[in-house]
């Protein structure tokens, strides 16, 4: 994976894109769009799976993570309108300039909430979407009111310090306070609505390809919690397949965070995928 172009985004600040090239230029182009608090770089070994499979593949980091500029803190906000109405359209574009090709958008946790409130509004600029280990933090398709608990505490401490200091907790790494305030609203009350509109409506009535995978042993998106996601994209046509390592691979098993470090099999999956169902390079409106 090599760095590709720095992209200045919306409003100040900048972040980079890197990827790797498949051949054939008009192949779709995968863009990830990571986890809570992981940075572009880690899904490095995805992204050369995804290319090698015939795929060209694509990450940035959000504004504040990784290597994007300026980084999280207190007194640097922003929430998900911010990630799926600036920042995504910004890498869009950049990537649409440099490949002919119709986007794949891959959301993985985290990720999968951005695509979706994206695909929400009119101006959604992507062709089909693949979401991984993404589900909702609605605390009764989670772990109950543990759930509840924990992503409401995150809330209250992050409007308390003005940004969520999850490298001190061990979670989600260091974040802008509305952010988490509307993913602990998520996980209160199974609506994601950024700014306090609801996304549900909008992306109800979005007709594209749709590729959910679950992981094995994923407990931060357990089947339940995907469900919930995935009902969220009524107009959307699924498929759908469950990633487990075979009993004779090494290592461990497949979790939130592993795939993406062993990703065999499931890039070429994903990218046999892309090239079977996404023939057209604009979204549907």
């Amino acid at each position: 994976m090599e760095k590709h172009s720095e992209i200045t985004l919306p409003g100040g600040g900048t972040t980079v894109l890197h990827g790797t090239r498949a051949a054939g230029d008009d192949a779709p182009v995968a863009l990830l769009l990571p986890a809570m608090g992981v940075p572009a770089g880690y899904y490095g070994p995805f992204v050369d799976e995804l290319a090698r499979a015939g795929v060209s593949a694509a990450v940035a980091d959000y504004p504040g993570q990784g290597e994007s500029r300026p980084r999280s803190g207190r007194g640097r906000d922003l929430g998900y309108d911010a990630l799926a109405h600036a920042w995504l359209p910004a890498v869009v574009h950049e990537l649409r300039r440099e490949h002919p090709g119709p986007v794949v958008a891959i959301g993985h946790s985290l990720g999968g909430h951005v695509l979706a409130a994206h695909l929400s509004a009119d101006e959604a600029d992507v062709d089909a979407v693949v979401l991984i280990g993404s589900g909702t933090p609605y605390w009764r398709d989670q772990q109950g009111i543990k759930t509840l608990v924990q992503t409401q505490f995150i809330g209250l401490v992050s409007r308390a310090l003005g940004y969520w200091p999850g490298t001190r907790f061990g979670f989600g790494g260091t974040q802008s306070k509305t952010l988490m305030v509307e993913w602990a609203a998520f996980g209160r009350t199974g609506r994601l609505a950024p700014g306090g509109r609801d996304i549900a409506p909008g992306l109800a009535h979005r007709d594209l390809p749709l590729l959910v995978v679950d992981l094995d042993n994923d407990t931060l998106a357990p089947p339940s919690a995907v469900d919930g996601l995935v009902a969220m994209f009524a107009g959307a046509d699924v498929d759908r397949c469950a990633f487990a390592k075979q009993p004779d691979d090494l290592g461990k098993p497949v979790d939130h965070y592993s795939f993406a470090r062993s990703p065999e099999i499931i890039g070429e999956r994903i990218a046999t995928w892309a090239l079977d169902r996404v023939s057209e390079r604009r979204p549907s409106a």
